[in-house]
């Protein structure tokens, strides 16, 4: 488990172990690998199960463990129990030798949410493999593996008194991390539970195979339909939904939850959901349920009364209040007539993604005891995931997103109305669509304040309590947190009211929505993370170190130049490589976005973008340069006809019913449903639909592009690009997803960068541990 896609640096012991192997060819081939499985499975009379393979005897039996091999009356022992008694077929034949571990993998990869495993037992006799599957191939039980060299570091690391509650301590990777320092790197240990496996048989000999997950993953097992806290031969009762939803003097953020409750999914509607109206606090975010910033356009009767307002009126006059008339861009009053039918808004509305991952979260079973003092946490955590953002950002699609900006482009209706072209350039004044509350809440998003040192900074800090990485930094308006960006409701609720798909996918499916909404700005992922604080959440104690499951966005840059990283040489007596390569592998996706956008004439007529270059940095393309030049002189010699007053008005009221049907409004959160609009916070001076509708999106990507600008801008590095370079040595263990690390003897292109670990394999084949290692590159210059 690592601190991807933070930043960090290989931790200093592993460094010392790399650098103490240059030149070292002697002490590296004297190195052999030892492995110790520990079943979980226990009787009424013994405690588990342990197998140890190819141990140094000496340094073992100083740790206490020793090995049996058999005689003329049975085979050699299947292993030890935890108190060290031998455990044997009661029956079978005599001198044959003990089962042995013929490998081991373990996999920290990305796109793994935990770390997995699979190991292979081989069986000397059919009583053997009977015995050992029943310890090791038993869905859902537990699975504790450890290896390292056979070294005095690498034996140190071992647990030598084998208990529930010693084991269990490993799903806290403090405790991992102090046994790994320990060995010094030659030593390292995985704690998961069952999840496959496989039997072979050749001859007279068996192999047992070995699948394994990581406790971490747990939660990712519970079906969506089986998430909502209800038993399953109970049916949720319609009494459970809020009825008294007319009354005129109802808290509002009380009366948006109730509806909010009676539109989830029957599945959903659940006597623990409801109670979440009572309690303030939740995953980090200080958030009541019950705050009207958390729902956006769900009280249907104010959006019918602006669309009845507004139809075949004057647009000024559609809520009667404020002066009569809207501003324009030049400081003039107009006015401005809607075409009848013509709806300014619709039936869409949306929730605070922290708020729905409140109601996901809701469940009977929130952890699992693992030991007598250690819980698995059942939570997928969002508070702390931080997203990359730019100033003037937009939703472009109503149905999945709406981004609480504080400078929206203003998506002007008079110029709108008066325009014979569509629009196609970013308004140069902006609009305030944060979201106000009561209790001093403020939500916007990108966030104005810094984030410094772990910590926010001038930002909404009293809505958080959010603990980052002291290499986090982040300048204003180029951050935000996903659990103040606003998603769809209906969108994700059709998700969760899906059968058979797990709660990560499902969750997944919304991340992914949302992320197309900004032209795919977003790279959302669910990963394996540590606790940062000890926290108790619903009851459920969560430690400081403890493995934990939280969305991350792995796109998002910290601010700045990273430090000094580890370098591998590639060649020459200093290099520890067993294998190495570099990989460039641009999907067929994301080669036809470059090509499209470099290929767009319109946006590029004076010169091609620079964003993104693999290769060409600094350099253009003079024949594509050249069509754009004579592109531009056709386009500006193109004799256009005159067009009768009617044609024009015709082409002007067609951009304006496009302009309209682009945009997605919808009515602010004080607005309540009285006879006349009133609200708890008063509109002074003229009208403008700016300051009574949020614009919640604006249905083109080729503006967002545009708002977005110069990706260089915002950041002093880039995303992850599609270049991986992977490389294998003897095994260490110590390296963890989020390192960085430079190479030495590749392109000098690559000098601009930095590679920083994606995944990190642990595989032991016979006698020997390797190490392999996936890095990713992020260009920190000339980008």
């Amino acid at each position: 488990m690592g601190t991807f896609p933070n930043f960090s640096n290989i931790i200093g012991y592993a460094q010392e172990k790399l650098v103490g192997r240059k030149n070292s060819p002697y002490a590296i081939s004297k190195l052999n690998a030892w492995v110790r499985v520990t079943s979980g499975v226990s009787s009424e009379t013994a405690d588990g199960l342990t197998i140890v393979s190819n141990p140094n005897f000496k340094l073992f039996a100083a740790a206490g463990i020793s090995s049996i091999y058999g005689n003329d009356k049975q085979s050699g022992t299947i292993g030890k129990t935890w108190k060290g008694a031998a455990v044997n077929p009661s029956v079978g034949q005599g001198y044959r030798p003990s089962p042995i571990i013929e490998s081991i993998e373990i996999d920290e990869g990305a796109g793994n949410l935990s770390r997995k495993a699979n190991f292979q037992i081989k069986c000397f006799s059919k009583e053997q493999m009977e015995l050992v599957t029943q310890y090791f191939q038993e869905p859902g039980f537990s699975i504790f593996l450890e290896w390292g060299w056979n070294t005095d570091d690498g034996v140190k690391g071992i647990v030598k008194e084998l208990t529930a509650d010693a084991i269990s301590n490993f799903n806290n990777f403090t405790n991992v991390n102090e046994r790994r320092a320990l060995g010094k790197g030659e030593y390292d240990n995985y704690l998961g539970f069952i999840t496959g496996g496989g039997l072979t048989t050749e001859g007279d000999t068996w192999t047992v195979g070995v699948n394994c997950t990581g406790f971490t993953e747990l939660p990712s097992y519970l079906v969506n339909g089986d998430n909502a806290g209800a038993k399953k031969e109970e049916k949720p009762k319609p009494e459970s939904d809020y009825s008294n939803l007319s009354g005129k003097y109802l808290d509002l953020g009380k009366k948006r939850w109730m509806f909010c409750f009676n539109a989830l999914p029957s599945s959903r509607k659940t006597p623990e959901i409801k109670s979440l109206e009572s309690k303030n606090d939740f995953s980090l975010s200080k958030v009541p349920i019950a705050n009207i910033v958390n729902y956006i356009n769900f009280d249907p009767r104010i959006a019918d009364k602006v669309n009845k307002n507004a139809d075949g009126t004057m647009l000024s006059r559609f809520f009667n209040v404020g002066g009569g008339t809207q501003t324009d861009s030049e400081g003039n009053s107009k006015r401005i007539e809607i075409v009848p039918g013509t709806p300014l808004t619709d039936e869409n509305k949306f929730i605070r993604f922290g708020t729905l991952m409140r109601i996901i979260n809701q469940r009977e079973l929130k952890s699992l005891k693992l030991g007598s003092n250690n819980n698995v946490s059942m939570i997928l955590h969002s508070s702390d995931c931080v997203c990359s953002a730019f100033k003037n950002m937009f939703s472009t699609d109503k149905s999945k997103l709406f981004i609480p900006n504080k400078a929206v482009p203003k998506f002007d209706f008079i110029a709108a109305r008066n325009s014979e072209e569509r629009l196609n350039a970013i308004p140069e004044k902006t609009t305030d669509c944060s979201i106000d509350g009561k209790n001093g809440l403020n939500i916007a998003f990108p966030y104005e304040g810094d984030i410094i040192s772990g910590s926010i900074q001038n930002g909404p800090a009293a809505n958080h309590s959010v603990d980052f990485s002291n290499t986090l930094k982040k300048d204003a308006g180029t951050w935000g947190l996903l659990d103040d960006l606003y998603v769809n409701f209906d969108f994700a609720a059709r998700i969760l009211d899906s059968t058979n798909i797990t709660i990560k996918d499902a969750v997944y499916q919304i991340l992914n929505g949302m992320s197309s909404a900004v032209n795919d700005l977003w790279n959302f992922q669910i990963l394996e993370t540590q606790a940062t604080n000890t926290i108790e959440i619903d009851g459920v104690k969560i430690k400081k170190g403890d493995s934990i499951v939280s969305i991350k966005e792995v796109n998002f840059t910290p601010k700045g130049e990273p430090p000094e990283v580890f370098k591998f040489s590639l060649l020459g007596t200093d290099s520890i490589f067993k294998d190495a390569s570099l990989k460039l592998d641009i999907s067929g996706a994301k080669m036809n976005q470059v090509i499209g956008s470099r290929l767009n004439i319109k946006s590029n007529k004076e010169t091609q973008p620079n964003v993104g270059r693999l290769n060409a940095i600094g350099l253009k393309d003079k024949i594509l340069y050249e069509v754009y030049r004579k592109a531009e002189e056709a386009d500006n010699t193109k004799d256009e006809s005159e067009k009768n007053e009617t044609e024009v008005e015709q082409l002007k009221e067609a951009n304006f019913l496009n302009f309209i049907g682009k945009l997605g409004q919808y009515p602010k959160v004080h607005i309540r449903n009285f006879k006349r609009f009133k609200s708890d916070t008063v509109i002074n001076g003229s009208f403008d639909v700016n300051k009574t509708l949020y614009v919640a999106s604006y249905d083109d990507k080729q503006l967002l592009k545009l708002a977005k600008g110069d990706i260089k801008s915002y950041s002093d590095m880039s995303p992850l690009l599609p270049i991986e370079f992977t490389f294998t040595i003897h095994g260490i263990s110590g390296i963890k997803r989020g390192d960085k690390f430079g190479v030495i003897g590749i392109p000098k292109k690559y000098d601009g960068g930095f590679f920083q670990v994606l995944g990190v394999k642990h595989t032991i084949q016979g006698m020997e541990w390797t190490t392999e290692v996936t890095g990713g590159y992020r260009n920190t210059k000339g980008f």
